[in-house]
């Protein structure tokens, strides 16, 4: 997650989702894995959904604060988490994650920093979620592949699966943002994720996927425990059945 992208249609998608499961009553968290703003690229401009009342109709609540800090040019997480507006008791990990001010991971001195650099991040993180119990991850690229360089300068834009083991051990629900490749389909790309997860997550099983068709395709793989699976398949169900889904924005992949 980087700032810039604050209020763009990937940030109403996963907003979306996650006041549909705060509504549902979960008590949800947002670790934001949030780094340095980029210049090199036009993402976080896709803000044009803001002018379609087919958008508002999902949420006219969430639509209307996100024109209200766009229009007041007030695009940071920090406008996000003082709005409320993903629920008053929702927890989050704002805490900046990258290496930009490290010296090189060629250098031992590098590595070293590097290393306790994320190492304090995780376990701020993991103190500042515990109480949720569904943990939803935001960071820029999604679940690293298998090239794993989580100290590298661009490291911070994953999640490694040794990222989730507190929660797991502590049997929070989890969804992960994952962006979409070009390496072949999207649906194919879910259906290697789901498998994946299942052999790193022991409820894994459970596992399904909401898909973003609009503007810029995207996933969110949801994660339920064995004790949350009913519910959370019905919350999903439910906004399948409601504009969200009736309006092709989001949609329900299984495996």
């Amino acid at each position: 997650m980087q700032n810039r992208y604050t209020c763009d249609v990937g940030d109403f998608a996963k907003y979306g989702l996650m006041r549909s499961f705060h509504a549902a009553g979960f008590r949800t968290a947002l670790a934001w894995y949030l780094s340095s703003d980029e210049g090199h690229n036009s993402d976080g401009k896709h803000i044009a959904y803001l002018g379609f009342d087919e958008f508002r109709r999902c949420d006219p609540k969430l639509y209307d604060q996100l024109k209200t800090m766009v229009d007041g040019n007030n695009r940071h997480i920090s406008a996000i988490e003082g709005s409320k507006i993903l629920g008053a008791d929702t927890l989050f990990h704002s805490e900046l994650l990258d290496f930009n001010d490290l010296p090189s991971l060629l250098c031992k001195a590098g590595k070293h920093k590097r290393e306790e650099r994320r190492k304090k991040w995780l376990s701020n993180c993991k103190t500042e979620t515990k109480d949720a119990e569904v943990a939803f991850f935001d960071p820029d690229n999604g679940i690293a592949g298998n090239k794993r360089r989580p100290l590298a300068s661009k490291g911070p834009k994953f999640l490694y699966w040794s990222d989730l083991d507190t929660f797991i051990d502590r049997e929070q629900s989890l969804v992960i943002y994952n962006h979409a490749s070009r390496n072949g389909t999207v649906y194919n790309q879910i259906t290697s994720r789901l498998s994946e997860i299942k052999g790193h997550v022991p409820y894994g099983s459970n596992a399904f996927a909401m898909l973003w068709r609009r503007y810029s395709v995207r996933y969110f793989l949801v994660i339920p425990t064995d004790d949350m699976k009913s519910r959370i398949s019905s919350t999903c169900d439910d906004m399948i059945a409601g504009p969200w889904g009736q309006g092709k924005f989001f949609e329900l992949v299984k495996k």
